[in-house]
């Protein structure tokens, strides 16, 4: 309902309270777009001169949030609010919380550095003027900020950080946003129990806020875990339930990533087709937003598309692709992941020794993270590259380890036995178990 402008100075500021209240409350609950307009509304309300200093604190907190609004859409252009805010309000707090939007917009868009070195800041403001709420979205954002870059152990420190603050002051919604990184740093660590007990819990979350944005970020996550341990008709019904939620809710950010993951999922299944038109399109729409991580996610799973379907130039040239942008954001985790796929296409060329000097450098990106993922599989792509036997049992044997190191955990037999039955994963084990002639 449209709202009409009222002269009186108080019933103004009231009004524009109530849309403040009211974007805070869409945002929680995943409406953006909504939060956005009543962010405006509120401006255009407060907008006319001579400003109260009332008006002027409110002006900063209508801007603050739609800043924050259109960081979750992935509009990184909401730099320029939080800067504004910088600029101008004297108060401590909005301060704070503009400097973390402001990093969060740099780690969206891959600048890693200089969020790091913002929330740091941050971190640093709220603890001189001891204010606490944005303390943990601060830690949040490094969390994240350190799971892409592959410093898996901070990450998991960091947010634990900051969910054990959350205890002190609940809040369903910065819960929620924890366990979901939280979630994401054990996956990558092949913490899978902890992974899934995080995920869980964030669904609690978000599904009591009724935010179906989160809620789809949650199931998409959860998806690519049970992708990971090669249950696909589980993977593809998270992921076609993911998809659905964020057609819903209109979340474009977070249904660039489930694209993602659809194709992966069709690529594994053998649907080349779909899969290279599913992963073509989140890397396009990444890029469109300038979403540094999406863009690297879906650059690697496209390599992999190429290299399963025998086109080793191509994936070479991707895997180039990923280095290059990897070494400019800083991330181990995107140069080892790389590396592994220059190692896989020149074993596909038949170059062995090209192969394990790759992989060889790679171990040293895996090791830093430290991913049992990766770990296993780069010590499996080691043990088929080398001519030596002696040494290659050895990485199948370090291989069967890590292996084990995710499977044995598993609560769940039949999800064990998935991963474990995999053509692959048998290889491994079995070339671990031979004994020197």
């Amino acid at each position: 309902m449209a709202l009409t402008s009222p002269t009186d100075r108080i019933t103004r500021l009231q009004t524009g309270q109530q849309l403040l209240k009211r974007a805070q409350e869409e945002i929680t609950s995943g409406h953006y777009q909504q939060a956005i307009q009543l962010a405006n509304e509120g401006l255009d309300l407060i907008g006319s001169p001579p400003p109260s200093s009332e008006q002027e604190h409110l002006r900063w907190d209508l801007l603050l949030h739609r800043g924050r609004a259109r960081v979750l859409m992935g509009d990184y252009t909401a730099l320029s609010d939080f800067q504004t805010i910088r600029d101008h309000s004297p108060d401590p707090v909005q301060r704070v919380e503009a400097l973390i939007g402001a990093a969060d917009c740099h780690n969206g868009m891959g600048e890693y550095a200089v969020a790091e070195e913002e929330y740091q800041k941050a971190l640093q403001e709220a603890e001189a003027n001891g204010i606490n709420p944005p303390r943990i979205r601060a830690w949040i954002g490094l969390g994240t900020l350190y799971w892409k870059q592959g410093r898996i152990e901070e990450a998991i420190r960091t947010l634990s950080q900051a969910r054990s603050a959350l205890q002190r002051t609940p809040d369903l919604y910065e819960l929620g946003r924890t366990l979901l990184g939280l979630g994401i740093a054990y996956d990558f660590a092949g913490q899978i129990e902890e992974a899934i007990a995080a995920y869980e819990d964030a669904l609690k979350c978000f599904r009591s806020l009724r935010d179906e944005h989160r809620t789809a970020a949650v199931l998409n996550n959860v998806g690519e875990l049970y992708q990971e341990l090669r249950d696909l008709d589980r993977a593809l019904r998270y992921h076609e339930e993911a998809a659905m939620l964020a057609a819903q809710a209109g979340a474009d950010r977070i249904s660039i990533d489930i694209s993602r993951n659809l194709g992966v999922d069709m690529l594994l299944m053998g649907r080349y087709s779909e899969a290279m038109q599913a992963l073509n399109q989140a890397l396009s729409r990444a890029r469109e937003i300038r979403d540094k991580d999406l863009s690297l996610q879906a650059l690697y799973n496209l390599g992999d598309a190429f290299l399963r379907q025998g086109e080793v130039d191509r994936a070479l040239a991707i895997a180039r692709e990923l280095a290059d942008e990897a070494a400019t954001v800083r991330s181990e985790l995107h140069a080892a992941r790389a590396q592994f796929l220059q190692g896989r296409a020149y074993l596909a060329r038949g170059d062995r020794s090209m192969a394990q000097n790759v992989l060889q450098a790679a171990l040293g990106h895996a090791h830093a993270i430290p991913s049992r993922w990766l770990l296993w599989q780069l010590h499996a792509a080691l043990g088929r590259a080398t001519d030596d036997p002696q040494i290659a049992r050895v990485h199948f044997r370090i291989a069967a380890d890590f292996i084990h190191q995710i499977a044995d955990p598993l609560s769940d037999p039949t999800l064990r036995s998935c991963f474990l039955s995999q053509p692959e994963i048998q290889a491994v084990l079995r070339r671990a178990e031979e004994t020197q002639p």
